[in-house]
């Protein structure tokens, strides 16, 4: 099911991390038919890149990536400066549910850890929420 109407993401740059190329493009088509700019890639290294190439206003990340860790890439950004992308909001999202690997997320520099599957309004309102918390 899709959320209402009410959320709208027009304008909000989203950095999409998913090494399975279904959910990629699943969620890819989700955040643009709520009005994001996408920018979807697969690997850890390549959202490195393209983070500092676009800098994105949100960074959804899976955190079972091939090349590297999600906790790995996350690490990697925040220790960037402010210009280069280094705050960039982040949402971890993981196959577990575990206390401990929120925990992790959190630490680690995510705002927020999601565990899969993660239903679209979920998904959706947590990114509003992250990105209302910098506006607000």
């Amino acid at each position: 099911m899709l959320p209402d109407g009410d959320l709208s993401l027009h304008g909000l740059k989203v950095l999409l991390v998913e090494d399975n190329v279904d959910n990629l493009q699943l969620s890819t088509f989700l955040f643009e038919s709520y009005g994001a700019d996408v920018i979807a890639v697969s690997s850890a290294s390549d959202a490195f890149q393209a983070l500092l190439e676009r800098q994105p206003d949100i960074l959804v990340s899976d955190i079972g990536l091939p090349d590297e860790s999600g906790y790995t890439l996350i690490r990697r950004i925040r220790a960037l400066s402010v210009e280069e992308g280094g705050q960039t909001l982040a949402i971890a999202l993981t196959g577990s549910v575990q206390e401990s690997d929120r925990k992790q997320a959190l630490a680690a520099g995510f705002q927020q850890h999601l565990s899969k599957p993660v239903g679209t309004d979920t998904l959706l309102k947590t990114v509003l929420n992250v990105v209302s918390t910098k506006i607000g």
